[in-house]
């Protein structure tokens, strides 16, 4: 594993969590659930940088991130992101 990805994988873990914990806290001043959905995918997205970061630091582990572990975390994402837009 280069600098490079090892880089990528910090980075999308750390704008995963900065995303989720600013929509959080504007959901705990608004108490609106669309934002409270906004949060939770945005906190899919948070989980997965912190799976692929686990695997910067262990082998075992980075054969459980698969790539269909990945994409079902995407997939929850982008509905839960979805559902936030499209719920009244």
């Amino acid at each position: 594993m280069d600098e490079m990805e090892i880089f990528l994988r910090l980075a999308f873990t750390g704008l995963g969590l900065i995303l989720t914990v600013l929509t959080l806290a504007s959901w705990f001043r608004t108490k609106e659930p669309k934002v409270l959905l906004a949060g939770v995918g945005f906190g899919m997205l948070a989980t997965e940088g912190v799976l692929l970061t686990a695997g910067i630091f262990s082998v075992d582990f980075e054969a459980f991130t698969s790539i269909l572990t990945m994409v079902g975390l995407n997939f929850l994402a982008m509905m839960f992101l979805y559902l936030s837009i499209l719920k009244r």
